[in-house]
């Protein structure tokens, strides 16, 4: 990688919704890089913007739109790890395990995370923009992606 996941996602941190829920300029552009539609939730498509761009358009972890098929991928490679540290992704679970929202973790103590679909106060996982937050420990799962060249 270039630069970390943190310094890229922090750089898009402008990114909010302006025409509506789930749409504006910004927000389609994420939309259309992960074969998305206006009013598609981007959580995954924020993710994948930036590890497409941290990793010159060869991220480890397949390109989504859907945060469940990223974890599903990046389970399959062997990227899962217990312990979280600055860069790696998260997912927030549901209770038949299945991811529902992801971003990227920029700090462990306390555990901080910045996502795209988010509200600044990360209540929501289906907010207004990306924000970074503290994050619940609760029904999460965290990738550590291999180091770019």
């Amino acid at each position: 990688m270039t630069h970390s996941l943190t310094v890229i996602a922090r750089r898009l941190a402008f990114i909010r919704e302006t025409e509506g829920p789930n749409r504006g300029a910004w927000v389609e552009f994420l939309q259309r890089q992960c074969g998305g539609v206006p009013g598609d939730s981007w959580c995954a498509q924020f993710a994948s913007v930036v590890c497409d761009i941290a990793y010159h358009g060869r991220s480890p972890v397949k390109k989504s739109g859907a945060a469940d098929a990223r974890l599903q991928d990046a389970r399959m490679k062997g990227f899962v790890v217990p312990f979280p540290q600055p860069d790696d992704l998260y997912y927030f679970i549901n209770s038949v395990g299945h991811a529902h929202h992801e971003g990227i973790v920029t700090d462990i103590l306390p555990l901080v995370g910045i996502a795209g679909n988010t509200s600044e106060d990360g209540t929501s996982p289906n907010g207004t923009g990306v924000f970074e937050h503290e994050i619940s420990v609760s029904r999460i799962v965290f990738v550590r992606l291999p180091k770019g060249t």
